[in-house]
């Protein structure tokens, strides 16, 4: 795997201690996501980045509360000029509000939640407003059955919308698969579906 995440936001000694040790064990080639779980807010989410800047974020993910597109959309222009993207979208339910944050240019990684966001014909509008924005679609995973839910999104995003794979993947955690009938099974270090009906989460 070439992409790892870390949850940052409680001690910024503590961030700054970890972000050091996981970039010395990753190298500098691949990408190191941070995720603060809103727990920011914006003055301090882009103090706090442009301190983490010295090991290369990728993004930092949900800096502030998720209602606050202003927000984002300030804490995007003030780390854009470090390379630090914002990803955001997990505590979203419609398209609508995909639309204000892509419009205000609030994200730089679109993260559609499968169960969060109302049915397939609503991930596959705000798919599409990605697109038409450029924004690529990162989907959140990492709860029970999401890994195996997002998997779909991703090809669908591939084959039928972007045509894309740069700055798109699948978030994986190797845990409570055991509670599933089908499991997600990675296959050199990527995901793949099985050709069975349905999303396969039971």
């Amino acid at each position: 795997m070439d992409a790892f995440k870390m949850k940052v936001g409680v001690s910024q000694e503590d961030d700054m201690r970890r972000a050091e040790l996981i970039r010395s064990l990753i190298g500098p080639d691949n990408k190191l996501m941070m995720d603060a779980n809103q727990i920011w807010d914006v003055q301090d989410a882009i103090t706090r980045m442009k301190q983490l800047k010295k090991y290369d974020p990728y993004w930092i993910e949900e800096p502030t509360s998720p209602d606050d597109i202003d927000g984002h959309a300030q804490i995007s222009q003030a780390l854009r000029e470090h390379g630090i993207g914002v990803a955001t979208g997990e505590m979203c339910q419609n398209r609508v509000m995909f639309k204000q944050f892509l419009k205000m240019h609030a994200m730089q990684f679109c993260q559609i939640d499968s169960c969060r966001v109302g049915g397939v014909s609503e991930v596959l509008a705000i798919m599409v407003l990605s697109r038409k924005f450029g924004v690529p679609v990162v989907p959140h995973a990492g709860g029970v059955g999401l890994c195996e839910l997002v998997r779909h999104y991703s090809m669908i995003d591939y084959i039928l919308i972007s045509g894309k794979i740069d700055d798109r993947m699948c978030e994986y955690a190797e845990h409570l698969h055991e509670h599933l009938l089908i499991r997600l099974r990675l296959r050199m270090l990527g995901m793949y579906c099985r050709i069975n009906l349905g999303s396969l989460v039971k």
